[in-house]
């Protein structure tokens, strides 16, 4: 063997000593789109890499902000263990999900509501698009801890609401461009509308007020005010009656709701999902 034969053989065994010395690169992970109601936990324990693992490979400084339609780099699950992870405590098995039995009359508010989970949760895990078609006899999976997501500021492309209760204004936007800047009523005293950052939790086509005996058309769920749930919707009506408060739209007039006109509520109805951020100020 000649020396440089001797030179390039002993190069080689450094090299290979070398790569089983050092840990193994992460392999290109798949990527997944935040969905509504997911959480970073769930989403590791699906794919079976560990929350670090997906925190690290994500640049994540915070595992309880995510939003939906982000992009996440799941990494190999084999190639996170010899990385180092195999040093961390072993993730504790999460509860099973239970599942629960449409009864009739039974609204997706409710059931949320009576197991402490979100709209959002229990529509993201069935694959519900529309929150109001539900049948009795529908078998629901409640998913575990499905608490709603942080509210970040909407995704590129989606939409987002404001409120303001001193200009009696909504306004929509779509990539921060405004689409709309609507009159619209809010609480009249002592039933104030609650400011704040919430979200839409349920979407009905018609939603029946039963402390008032009326039906608010185009109903968009923002959040709960002790029993009942308050929300954005149009004109309401009596059975077979005709709109009330048609001519107050723009004054504070409603028990704590944001009423849009008859044209307005329905556009705004056809364009929102379940997770829009509704943003309420004074």
């Amino acid at each position: 063997m000649t020396t440089i034969q001797r030179l390039l053989s002993a190069l080689l065994l450094a090299a290979l000593l070398a790569m089983a010395a050092s840990p193994v690169a992460l392999a290109q992970g798949v990527t997944h789109t935040v969905q509504a109601g997911e959480t970073l936990s769930a989403i590791a324990q699906r794919y079976g890499v560990s929350q670090q693992a997906l925190v690290a490979a994500n640049n994540i400084d915070n595992a309880a902000l995510i939003y939906v339609g982000q992009q996440l780099t799941i990494p190999d699950a084999a190639a996170t263990e010899i990385a180092g992870q195999s040093d961390a405590p072993a993730p504790v098995p999460a509860p099973a999900p239970s599942e629960y039995v449409v009864q009739p009359g039974d609204t997706l508010s409710q059931i949320a509501r009576q197991h402490g989970v979100t709209v959002l949760a229990i529509a993201a895990a069935n694959g519900i698009d529309n929150p109001s078609q539900l049948r009795a006899g529908q078998r629901l999976t409640i998913p575990v801890g499905g608490q709603a997501p942080a509210l970040l500021p909407a995704p590129q492309g989606a939409l987002k609401m404001t409120v303001s209760i001193s200009e009696q204004r909504c306004r929509v936007y779509q990539n921060e461009e405004l689409l709309y800047n609507w009159r619209c009523s809010t609480g009249r005293a002592g039933s104030g509308t609650k400011a704040g950052a919430f979200y839409v939790q349920s979407k009905y086509r018609e939603a029946w007020g039963s402390r008032w005996g009326f039906w608010m058309p185009y109903w968009l769920g923002i959040y709960w005010a002790g029993g009942s749930e308050n929300g954005i919707h149009g004109l309401p009506y009596q059975t077979g009656g005709y709109p009330i408060w048609a001519n107050s739209v723009g004054t504070p007039v409603t028990y704590g709701c944001v009423l849009l006109g008859a044209n307005e509520s329905a556009t705004l109805w056809e364009m929102a999902y379940i997770g829009m951020p509704v943003i309420i100020s004074y």
